[in-house]
């Protein structure tokens, strides 16, 4: 009867091992999978509102140059002379921007009233740019429209990569 009982005893333990471990690797499975998922799937982004003709290419093609573009990336040179101002533009891409030459300058928000016209709803005035922000790459989220105004005497130069995907 001990060998009888031995046996059925290894029996029922191998089936209980092998259901466990099976449940066990059926919800690791599971976690990975969810996990993969949540990398995989995009982030959700706001929907972007504002017309293309505000595109910064477009609208300020005087201080935004293209220096490289295809379906993925964007990169713009921005040049702005001394004491003006850009046009109204906005920059659909979230992106990285540096500064090579920075200038005292302000920077100017907008929003398009009730009556069509674009308003100033918030500007910043920046005397001086600290010199740790010289050639440091920042990670800049889409910008609705704006614009900056150079206000020292030599002109600024900034260089932004537009990633036409998620970065």
């Amino acid at each position: 009867m001990n060998t009888k009982s031995l046996i059925i005893g290894l029996l029922f333990g191998g089936l209980l091992s092998f259901g466990i471990t099976k449940y066990i690797t059926s919800s690791n499975s599971q976690i990975k999978n969810t996990d993969l998922e949540q990398q995989t799937t995009k982030p959700k982004t706001p929907k972007w509102t504002w017309a293309d003709s505000l595109d910064a290419v477009k609208v300020a093609p005087n201080s935004h140059k293209i220096i490289f573009e295809d379906d993925k990336v964007r990169i713009l040179k921005v040049l702005l002379e001394p004491n003006t101002i850009e046009p109204i533009h906005t920059h659909q891409f979230k992106s990285v921007m540096w500064f090579d030459k920075a200038t005292p300058m302000s920077y100017y928000q907008y929003n398009l009233s009730q009556n069509g016209k674009y308003e100033i709803t918030d500007s910043i005035n920046i005397p001086q740019m600290p010199v740790e922000v010289l050639n440091h790459g920042e990670s800049v989220d889409p910008e609705p429209p704006h614009a900056v105004k150079n206000t020292g005497t030599e002109t600024g130069v900034a260089y932004r990569v537009e990633f036409k995907n998620n970065f």
